[in-house]
């Protein structure tokens, strides 16, 4: 009797230890997105969105997205007039970071294919919204890389460093504030902008799902 006592206990002391580790492992993996969605807005033209996106445990993400907008009409230099003859962009982007708030998420990353070559290494945030069936939203945009190339400095200064200078702002009243990197990254990623700003257009008919796991 002894023994099968023994080894009852033991097996649940190896129990109690393996789950913990799986909770672990499971929290490790993060939030994450995914779905297809056509829809139609105002102008009648159908778009096409596919992505899947997964939030690691270093806090960056991983993922890729396509999308299919064939009315745009892409501008080759954002500085000109100029337009391509090919209307419509189609665009695929790597995702590398992702931020998520209930049924809401922010995937941002970085276009590396399109059917117009100056939107290749821009920077692509996708914005979306899980509501169920036929009552999920999007919104995206695609943004420029800043300018890189020189520094800013003070004629009158000699050794002037100031627009080096890298510091860490906190939060005086909160001991463990973690901070926040100074001056900011200029880059547009998942957190440039808050999630409340975000403005979903209507879709007049929309077709898919869009999943959102906090």
């Amino acid at each position: 009797m002894k023994s099968i006592i023994g080894g009852f206990v033991l097996a649940l002391l190896t129990v109690c230890v393996a789950v913990p580790n799986l909770v672990h492992a499971h929290r490790a993996e993060g939030s994450s997105a995914a779905g297809s969605l056509k829809f139609v807005l105002e102008d009648g033209a159908t778009r096409f969105v596919e992505f899947n996106a997964k939030e690691g445990a270093d806090g960056q993400a991983s993922g890729d997205m396509t999308f299919n907008d064939p009315v745009a009409i892409p501008v080759d230099d954002p500085d000109s007039g100029d337009t391509t003859k090919t209307e419509g962009v189609f665009v695929k982007a790597k995702f590398d970071c992702m931020t998520t708030i209930e049924n809401r998420a922010v995937i941002g990353g970085e276009i590396y294919d399109s059917n117009v070559r100056s939107e290749i290494g821009q920077r692509v945030l996708l914005v979306v919204e899980d509501n169920g069936l036929e009552k999920d939203r999007l919104t995206w945009g695609i943004y420029q890389m800043p300018a890189t190339g020189w520094i800013p400095s003070d004629s009158e200064l000699k050794e002037d460093n100031g627009a080096s200078l890298k510091w860490v702002a906190t939060d005086a009243e909160v001991k463990d504030d973690v901070g926040i990197q100074m001056p900011m990254s200029k880059v547009v990623a998942c957190q440039s902008f808050p999630l409340a700003s975000y403005d979903f257009p209507e879709f007049k008919e929309a077709g898919g799902d869009l999943q959102v796991q906090p």
